[in-house]
């Protein structure tokens, strides 16, 4: 069956650094070559997506087959994802992205649950704050209205809205919730 022999044209590249006790760090290249098929494709062949992996030990390509070209750039992602970090491993070392070793191609899971709790306080936050405004000693002055029905609405929607100057009126309950936890959370201090 035909492989590709080379990488080809190069339509991604990603430098990884590898850490290692013995010999400390240096640059691992990977390199992703355009998605092919063989030069007389018969029916059932596949489509193939050269990976080049250059500083981890010998220099090595890596055709990963797919059914079409998407999927063989996809599996040549997860490849790198899933089977590079072990082979570096074998090394006697890992390999990083931006000082992040859990995901090297795709997004990080571990950034995005530290974003979702990031908002989360800060919509605990604005719930705070708007306890404070309603029920403060503050005068009641028409922009101080406006500005709880606004933070009101901005704990409601989660804080997505798609117009940052128009924040919508509340119309959900995670308002109520988020009121009543922080309620719950000052009655105990």
């Amino acid at each position: 069956m035909w492989r590709p022999r080379s990488v080809g044209r190069v339509i991604a590249e990603r430098r990884l650094r590898f850490a290692g006790p013995r010999k400390g760090a240096r640059v691992v290249s990977v390199r992703f070559g355009q998605p092919v098929r063989s030069p007389r494709p018969e029916r059932g062949d596949p489509w193939w997506c050269p990976v080049e992996i250059r500083g981890l030990g010998k220099h090595s390509l890596r055709p990963i087959a797919g059914e079409d070209s998407l999927q063989a750039l996809v599996l040549a992602f997860e490849f790198v994802t899933h089977v590079l970090p072990a082979e570096a491993e074998r090394a006697g070392g890992r390999l990083e992205w931006l000082g992040e070793r859990e995901r090297l191609v795709f997004a990080n899971i571990l950034s995005a649950g530290l974003a979702r709790i990031a908002l989360q306080n800060l919509i605990e936050g604005l719930a705070s704050a708007i306890d404070v405004l309603e029920n403060g000693s503050a005068r009641r002055t028409r922009a101080a209205k406006k500005i709880v029905r606004q933070l009101k609405a901005l704990v409601a929607s989660g804080g997505h809205t798609s117009d940052p100057r128009r924040i919508p009126e509340p119309t959900s309950k995670r308002l109520q919730r988020a009121q009543q936890k922080h309620s719950r959370s000052a009655a105990t201090r």
